[in-house]
């Protein structure tokens, strides 16, 4: 089996719940999204990157272990990583052998992929993505998606200067009725090109409408832009 692999690295996780937690990632090209604020374009296409087997990932994998020496954490991202989830349930067992944390960063619209998977995976850091930066909506994809993955998930929302407080209370009623205690982390846009951020005391606002729905509600801007890493 092969996928095609943009780069494999060790870093420290910069969004949401567990940022700042050392991780070696597994960036996978292609994404079945487009999203304006997106900020690995750079893999977005299905051709990007370079073709691994299973085995040079997880030797690629192994060797950022070793050379970070004090991290339990691997990272699938992308890209979108699950449509490599057949890959990643090829490798996902030798590391769960190891007590090595299996981490996915996704979109939250790949639902069927992931329940190829969900039986190795130990974190879930699912976005929800609102219409008015990807251009479509998901609604369906994410409740689908929030059922399977609700005993280990957290849910991003990327918050921009076009998001509208109608499709945010949306997607905090989708979170609500699911489970109510879901961590859902508010994340403001680092503006890109022509995608701005919302002042924070509209995003206030929109924290406060999210905590008289749900238990665990937090600001948390995207730490690795601040300090300047991957």
């Amino acid at each position: 089996m092969t996928s095609r692999v943009f780069e494999i690295f060790s870093s420290v996780q910069g969004e949401g719940i567990y940022a700042g937690e050392r991780m070696v990632f597994v960036r996978f090209s292609g994404c079945n999204l487009n999203c304006d604020f997106c900020d690995t374009s750079h893999c977005r296409s299905a051709e990007s990157g370079k073709v691994h087997s299973s085995a040079q990932i997880v030797e690629g994998i192994e060797t950022e272990l070793k050379a970070s020496g004090n991290t339990s954490f691997v990272s699938f991202t992308g890209g979108e990583p699950l449509l490599h989830a057949e890959m990643i349930s090829e490798i996902a067992p030798h590391f769960n052998k190891k007590g090595i944390k299996i981490y996915i960063d996704t979109n939250g619209t790949l639902y069927e992929n992931f329940s190829k998977i969900e039986s190795v995976v130990d974190y879930v850091a699912m976005d929800i993505k609102l219409p008015s930066s990807c251009g479509m909506e998901y609604w369906k994809e994410h409740l689908e998606f929030l059922k399977l993955a609700k005993k280990n998930v957290f849910v991003k929302i990327v918050i921009t200067a076009r998001t509208t407080r109608d499709e945010f209370e949306r997607a905090v009623d989708i979170i609500a009725g699911v489970d109510l205690s879901i961590p859902l982390v508010i994340m403001p846009v680092t503006p890109i090109k022509c995608v701005e951020s919302m002042p924070f005391e509209k995003i206030r606002a929109l924290k406060k409408i999210a905590e008289k729905k749900l238990t665990n509600v937090s600001i948390i801007p995207q730490m690795h832009k601040k300090l300047g890493i991957r």
